[in-house]
């Protein structure tokens, strides 16, 4: 029962820390903190431009957190 109790909380901890990591990329393109990467704050990574006609599903011009999720970069 320790063992499963132990697994559990690495599997939940390694969870949380993916998310702290895709949310910190996300604020990092998001210079200007309106909760929007822009094309100009995408500029920073090659491979952001070149996927962002695709991420942006709603046709904005801008990514939103939930568009920017899909980023395989």
């Amino acid at each position: 029962m320790k063992n499963v109790l132990i697994a559990l909380s690495i599997t939940g901890l390694t969870l949380a820390s993916a998310n702290t990591i895709a949310g910190e990329d996300f604020a990092s393109y998001d210079t200007d903190g309106n909760g929007a990467i822009s094309m100009s704050e995408a500029k920073v990574n090659t491979a952001l431009i070149e996927q962002f006609k695709d991420l942006d599903v709603n046709a904005d011009g801008e990514l939103n957190e939930t568009e920017f999720s899909n980023f395989k970069g």
